[in-house]
């Protein structure tokens, strides 16, 4: 059941919700990044929900959340059933948003799988556990960090095991998987920040060659445009392991 909000700024948009596969290096799914992208009513552009979002009133980022809670409270079941988190990506803006509403919090909570993914310029990331906004979240949720490496020191936050999921920033990842100093690099970085979470993605394997580049790494997920993004109504095709993921590594 496709599921759209209208919204109304200096023009109609109107919402897509999609699911970004994360695999771990064996093929099985782990998690699924919810990803909203707004369509514009009158021309066939899409924007991604980062631009937009600042851009809406506290009703408006309450109906997109709870309609983001709603997709994922009818799939509640298959997400349990296999395991698979489901990160919904979050600014300052819905972090206020979803602290301040009961009524919000409650329905959330009651989602296992919700994990809540913010990046490396979330206002006071620097603070670590003496964010408030950080804290508060975390007491609830899981929480990932979307892109580490993308150049704000966000150290005292994954110090303070702030993080079940740290996901290397796909920009960094593709400026440096070219150069010879790479493996010597994230073999640095993964022993830097392994202690300190659960998980440990690579972002940004959008090709074959890349996937090869960072297999033999210790990474326990892997992201990118190689792999196929599904909308609620193909959710279940995410289960299939990828062919890619199943070819020997090289």
């Amino acid at each position: 059941m496709a599921n759209e909000m209208k919204i109304h700024l200096q023009a109609d948009y109107k919402t897509h919700n999609g699911f970004c596969p994360i695999y771990a290096p064996d093929g099985q799914l782990m998690s699924v990044e919810m990803l909203t992208h707004f369509t514009h009513a009158a021309a066939n552009v899409s924007i991604p929900q980062e631009i937009l979002t600042p851009q809406l009133n506290d009703q408006q980022r309450l109906r997109l959340m709870q309609d983001k809670i709603n997709i994922i409270a009818r799939h509640h079941d298959f997400f349990i059933q296999h395991n698979v988190n489901v990160a919904i990506n979050i600014d300052i803006a819905l972090a206020k948003t979803i602290l301040e509403s009961d009524l919000l919090l409650k329905k959330m909570r009651l989602l296992n799988c919700v994990e809540l993914g913010i990046s490396e310029n979330f206002p006071g990331l620097k603070a670590g556990d003496a964010n408030h906004y950080l804290l508060g979240l975390r007491e609830g949720f899981s929480l990932s960090l979307n892109n580490y490496g993308a150049g704000q020191a966000t150290s005292k936050a994954i110090f303070d095991d702030l993080f079940y999921r740290i996901k290397l920033d796909k920009s960094f990842i593709h400026r440096g998987i070219r150069r010879l100093s790479f493996q010597p690099f994230i073999g640095a970085i993964l022993e830097h920040i392994k202690p300190h979470c659960q998980e440990v993605v690579v972002q940004g394997i959008d090709n074959f060659a890349d996937l090869q580049t960072v297999r033999p790494f210790a990474f326990d997920g892997i992201q990118g445009a190689i792999f196929i993004n599904e909308p609620e109504e193909t959710l279940t095709r995410l289960l299939e392991a990828p062919y890619h993921l199943l070819e020997p590594a090289i």
